[in-house]
């Protein structure tokens, strides 16, 4: 089986990540785009280990690089206060001391510069558990970032809604970016929408909707999830102007392990009330190739055609965001 995955269709699931920190309650990092008033702040110190891994990367070098200053700086105005402690370093120099400092967190230690007297040998015997102790904290945390996995799932930028049956379906489509498959993909489907109470409150509302299936045991390339519209389901009988005046979104979260990293890996992508097409269909993705196997042409991914769906002749209608359009 080949794939084909455009570069465009790669670095639209980047676009797609960053508008939906601005439109999601859920952005892609799995930050929530909520803001809340009189919330009881959480101390930093108390959950740095968290802080640390969802800041950006230039902020989390940032934090760092002052860190690292502010540790010098500190035991460099130590060394200063004690009389000819450093050797070949005059009192009260500072930036000898500050090296001096730098070498020790770093455990360089050239030889040049050494502490004298037993004051000075505490403060960097002081400063050399510091060292290690910090060395071993920045290490595991940006280990821990580069090891955190990502799904890489790239998810359909409309959702169908078509006849089928005596119901209609909603149809949902998600593609895997990875060259290996996902392991035990899970996947589920929620309808957040506000709604009016007894009182006249608005009030946020959260139903599951239901997916033919929502376990596969493997993730190959590319699934589609459904749901029926039936009378149980909380779509029934809702059309565009409905879910835009309850301000309804649906949620879809993956969650997979991966077979390389055998780590669990988490997905999600908002659908808003003008993301859901009604009358259509997903093309095939499929098409035999030149060589006799299966081919998977990703350009085709986001590609809808109307329902009933047309003869083999006929194009398929394309459907496109608004990124697109206005480019």
């Amino acid at each position: 089986m080949h794939l084909k995955i455009p570069d465009s269709l790669i670095n639209r699931v980047r676009q797609q990540q960053s508008a939906s920190r601005k439109t999601s309650v859920l952005s892609q990092d799995n930050t929530l785009n909520i803001i809340t008033r009189k919330k009881a702040q959480v101390r930093l110190l108390a959950d740095l280990y968290h802080t640390c891994l969802t800041m950006r990367w230039l902020a989390f070098f940032t934090m760092v690089t002052g860190f690292y200053l502010l540790l010098n700086i500190l035991f460099s105005i130590a060394y200063c206060l004690v009389p000819h402690g450093l050797s070949n370093v005059k009192t009260g120099e500072f930036w000898g001391d500050f090296f001096f400092s730098a070498q020790t967190l770093s455990t360089v230690g050239y030889g040049y510069i050494y502490p004298q007297g037993y004051l000075s040998n505490a403060i960097a015997s002081v400063e050399m558990l510091a060292s290690v102790i910090f060395t071993a904290i920045i290490t595991g945390i940006i280990f821990a970032r580069f090891a955190r996995p990502h799904a890489q799932v790239l998810f359909s930028n409309v959702a169908t809604i078509f006849q089928e049956g005596n119901h209609l379906r909603l149809n949902f489509r998600l593609g895997n970016l990875r060259n290996t498959p996902l392991m035990n993909a899970s996947i589920e489907a929620i309808l957040a929408r506000t709604k009016k109470d007894e009182h006249g409150n608005s009030t946020l509302q959260l139903d599951i909707l239901p997916l033919t299936f929502n376990h596969v045991p493997i993730f190959p390339v590319s699934l589609s999830f459904a749901h029926h519209i039936m009378e149980t389901s909380p779509l029934y009988n809702l059309d565009t102007a409905a879910l835009e005046e309850q301000q309804a979104t649906i949620f879809l979260i993956l969650t997979a392990t991966d077979p390389v990293s055998a780590q669990d890996v988490f997905a999600h992508h908002a659908y808003k009330a003008q993301d859901l097409l009604f009358g259509a269909r997903f093309v095939s993705l499929l098409k035999p190739s030149t060589q006799g196997s299966l081919e998977v042409d990703f350009s085709l991914f986001h590609t809808t055609s109307t329902d009933p769906l047309p003869v083999k002749d006929e194009e398929p209608i394309e459907v496109k965001d608004d990124t697109e359009a206005q480019q």
